[in-house]
Parts: C-alpha cells; structure tokens; sequence
C-alpha cells in the first residue's frame, strides 16, 4: 500500500514537470509566433483603420488562450500599453490635444515674464509623450499638420488670457524640422495668430534650429517674421547637438540655455564658465539669456549672479492647464529676490574685505622690493611666499611688460598632474597683452583682474598687479597671483 502511495506521488511530480516543460515550450515557441500574427494582423488592417479597432478584432484571450498558462499571454498584452495602440491620424483628426502652459519667471523684474506653451495628449486611455507624438507624425507625414494643430490650441488657450494681461508673452514651439521654403513663405502662423486677436509683439516663436534640414528657410522664416513683430527664441542652446554658428546668423531675441547646462551650476564651477560665456554673448548680441529646467534655489541664486534673469523650471511649478497662481508666484519671486538681495550684499562686502586685504599687502610688498636692484628678486619673492601661504605665485614685469625675475610660486599650489599645460613663466618672458599688464600701461598704479585659470599653476585665481620704482628708479610692476577658489 505505501509503495502504491509512493509510486502515485512519483507520477504526480513527473506530470506536473512535463506540464512546466509544456508551458515553457509554449512560451518560447508559440507566443512569439501570436505576436507576430497579431501585429502583421494590424498592419495589414484597411487605411482609416485605427491600430485599437484592429485589436478588437483579435481574438480575446477566452477563446484563443483559455488553455494557456497566464505567464504566456503577457506578450500579446503589452501592446495594449504602446503608443502605437492609437494612430496619429485619429489624433489629429479627433483634435485630442489641449495646452500646458509652463510659467517663465524673471526675478529682477519681479513678474512673470510669460508663458511656454506644452502639448499634451487628450486620446482616451492614451499617455502619450509629447515627443513620442511628434515622432509618429513624422513617420506618418503628418507632422506640419500636428504642428500647427498644437500651435492653434495654443492660441485659443491663451487668447482669454491675452485680453486681460496685455504684457505677457507667450512662447510657441515651431518643430525646425517642418521649416521648409513652402513653410518660411505661407504667413500661416502670421494669420493665425491676428485670427485669435493676439499680439505678435506678444508671440515668442521657439526653434530648436538644430533640426531644421534647410538653413536658407530656416533664415527666411525668422527674417520674415520678426519683420512682422515676432520675437525669437532658440531651444536647447548648449545641448550636444545645437548649431552655435546659426546665433550670429538667426540673431534671436531669447538664447534657452538647456538644463543640461544650468542644472547643477552652483556645485561645477566648470559648468558656471560656459553658462556665463553664453550670457555674455548673448549680452552682447541684444538676446536675453532664459535658463530653463531650473529646480533648485541655489541655481537660480547663482545663475542670477552671472546675469541671468529669466527662468522656467519645476522650482516655479509644473505645466497646467490653467494658468499660474498669481499669488503663489509672487512669494516664490519676492523670495528669491529677498535671498538674492541678502547674498550679494554679503558677498560684495567680503569680496570688498578681501581685496583690500590684498592690496594692503600687495603694496607693503612694492615697498620692500623698492629698496631693491635688477639682483636679489628672487630670493625677495620667496622670502614672501613663505610668509604669505594665500599667495600663488609672484614675479616682477619691466615697464614694457616683460618679466625680469623668475616666477615663484607656492609648491602646494601646483597641479603636478598638468604641468606640461600649466608652466610658470621664465625671465624674459612678454606679458604685454595680459589684462594684468594694460591698465597699468595706461596709467593706473594697481589693477585687479577678474578670476580666470593661471597659465602658472593650473589654478582659478585672481591676479593684483602694482606699479613701483626700484632702488635705480626704474619703473617695475609686482604681479602676485592669488587662488581665487579657496578664497570663496
């Protein structure tokens, strides 16, 4: 009797390990197949068709997959989660799309500044992301359609809105990608744009010109509607793929700086220069440099120093159908602007401290080396350089800017690791074009140079120069280099 009991369990455990084996066989084997039936199936279906009407035409899993272990039917399903579950066509047609608007935020002036417009997705059960949307259209040639769609539910969005606050500005995406000749001469977002009653002067068109294919139409549209009171802005400025060479040519009003670039820019001092390159230049080209992507105050705080003034990012409020709430923005911005205040107020009063720290003892130095000749510098220079461990190095200039001691630095200061870069200077060396040497030339007994990396040490410092007159009477200059970054 108990070999019988034995033997049945043994049997079970045999049946239920081929039933597995079945399982895993079907899996691997026949579910594949069904997939791809079932998306042949839907490609084939009769243009007009939507992708989820052909599904309805599968067979349900009651009467194809009853018999199938649940495991093998997650193939089938996971369709039901794609973008691809509804066709673009119907997106368009259906109009199944509405606005975002994404606050834009300039601190100084201590307003909002405007509104960016974001397409979202409205299809029934659909998530679709809105770079996900205009990649469908693009493969279903559909994507001027889809562009200017997006564009005209912007408009009606912002119409009401424009009525009742005459001074904002609204910011449109024109996909670069769509600008062709036909495109740069149609007047279409022109007309569309009085048909709602808003403003150009109000209209921010925004171009990630990086994807326009043709750079004469690109120039054409730009020219063509700033003549007709459009503003200009230029997306993603700073990201991998970005023309730098099409500024100069395109002359935008607005450079957004991507948040690649801006996110992070209180901790990287690498990443602060080149953001600071780009406000400068677009300073200096009449643009106004807007960071986007902003979510902590200590960017924002930091990128204000450099010049930067307006602002978009998720620290001010995530994109809503409606727009922002006046009085939750104003405190956030008297916020910032009260820190702001607070911080640079604190930070030019020890700057101001410090550097009259520096030139105190920089002058004291001018002193002693004036009882000195053209011999002995050098033992001078290092006698200092012991004594003032915040000095980086020092070497004395002629009248005519060329070195006539040796450059003494500190060895603790030395980035070893690039030495053949970063190399102090030798005697006879010419610094006549050095910011450090021209004011002086001009006629100024001390100058103070903005931070920069020191050819010397590799280091980001400060330079102090101060004209004396030797023990011959011969006019020399002291230039002594200071770290600027352990000095912050």
């Amino acid at each position: 009797m108990a070999e019988t009991r034995f033997m049945g369990k043994v049997f079970t455990r045999a049946l239920k390990t081929c039933q597995h084996i079945f399982q895993l066989f079907v899996y691997f084997t026949v579910s594949p197949f069904l997939y791809r039936l079932a998306s042949n199936f839907i490609q084939s279906c009769p243009t007009g068709t939507t992708r989820r009407d052909a599904k309805m035409a599968l067979p349900n899993e009651g009467t194809m997959l009853q018999y199938w272990p649940k495991s093998c039917c997650h193939t089938v399903h996971v369709m039901e989660n794609t973008a691809e579950a509804i066709s673009i066509r119907e997106i368009i047609d259906r109009e199944w799309i509405r606005t975002a608007f994404h606050p834009l935020v300039s601190i100084k002036r201590k307003a909002l500044f405007g509104v960016e417009a974001l397409t979202r997705c409205t299809a029934p059960g659909e998530d679709i992301p809105p770079q996900e949307l205009f990649r469908m259209a693009d493969e279903q040639g559909c994507l001027l359609e889809l562009d200017r769609l997006c564009r005209r539910k912007a408009l009606e969005a912002f119409a009401p809105v424009h009525t009742q606050n005459r001074g904002l500005i609204l910011s449109l995406n024109v996909d670069g990608h769509a600008i062709d000749a036909d495109i740069a001469r149609s007047g279409h977002l022109l007309h569309m744009v009085k048909e709602h009653g808003v403003n150009p002067n109000n209209v921010l068109i925004e171009i990630v010109e990086s994807r326009a294919r043709d750079t004469d139409a690109l120039e054409d549209f730009v020219n063509s509607y700033r003549k007709n009171g459009f503003l200009i802005a230029l997306d993603d400025v700073g990201v991998g793929h970005s023309n730098l060479d099409r500024i100069p040519l395109l002359r935008p009003d607005v450079l957004k700086l991507d948040r690649s670039l801006v996110a992070g820019v209180d901790l990287h001092m690498t990443r602060l220069e080149v953001v600071k390159s780009f406000v400068q230049m677009a300073s200096r080209l009449g643009s106004l440099a807007l960071a986007e992507g902003v979510e902590r105050q200590e960017d924002i705080l930091r990128l204000l120093e450099i010049g930067v003034d307006v602002f978009q990012g998720f620290y001010f409020g995530a994109p809503a159908a409606q727009m922002p709430d006046a009085e939750t923005m104003s405190d956030r911005i008297d916020y910032l602007a009260q820190k702001f205040r607070t911080n640079a107020t604190t930070r030019f009063a020890t700057q101001k401290a410090l550097y009259a720290r520096y030139d105190s003892l920089v002058l004291s130095l001018c002193d002693q080396l004036a009882t000195l000749g053209p011999t002995g510098l050098d033992h001078a220079l290092t006698g200092f350089i012991d004594q003032w461990e915040q000095i980086e190095c020092l070497y004395v200039l002629n009248a005519k800017g060329v070195q006539i001691s040796g450059t003494v630095c500190n060895p603790a200061r030395l980035r070893k690791r690039k030495r053949f870069i970063y190399e102090p200077a030798h005697v006879g060396a010419d610094h006549s074009l050095k910011e450090y040497y021209l004011p002086l030339r001009a006629g100024l007994q001390k100058f103070t140079t903005q931070p920069y990396i020191s050819l010397a040490s590799g280091n980001r410092c400060i330079t102090i120069s101060a004209a004396y007159k030797d023990r011959d009477n011969r006019s020399c200059i002291l230039c002594a280099d200071i770290d600027y970054q352990h000095e912050r």
